[in-house]
């Protein structure tokens, strides 16, 4: 019985990060917004922007992964310092969507919408863990 709830339990944990995987980045999604017929989109600084995309994907699936099994690992008790970390790489990955914007001929998102952005994630994070 152990044996089979232990089975179920690791089919349901690969399929929820299996799920999350999908989401991406806001750099990302604010990467792929950007219309290739835009005024600054062949500009070297606009193409370079594109490039924290791939960073700020990998930052968010290493935290899909680790941040749960830390969590599991430590019983909980990482809770809080964990809810910094990823605060403050979530704003981080604001900043740089807004760079994005910024230099590819859009606009920078004010720093009150990025912290908002941040505390309303983090108030669903915890919901959702």
């Amino acid at each position: 019985m152990l044996r089979a709830l232990k089975g179920v339990f690791r089919i349901v944990l690969l399929m929820a990060l299996i799920s999350l995987t999908a989401c991406a980045s806001n750099t990302r999604s604010m990467a792929d917004s950007i219309s290739p017929h835009a005024e600054k989109f062949n500009d070297p600084a606009c193409q370079r922007s594109f490039e924290l995309a791939a960073l700020h994907d990998d930052i968010k699936l290493t935290r899909t992964i680790a941040t749960p099994a830390l969590l599991l690992l430590t019983g909980g008790s990482y809770l809080l310092p964990l809810i910094g970390a990823n605060m403050g790489l979530d704003a981080l990955d604001h900043v740089d969507a807004s760079h994005v914007s910024q230099v590819c001929g859009g606009f920078a998102t004010p720093s009150k919408n990025i912290l908002e952005k941040v505390f309303i994630g983090a108030g669903f994070g915890v919901l959702k863990k």
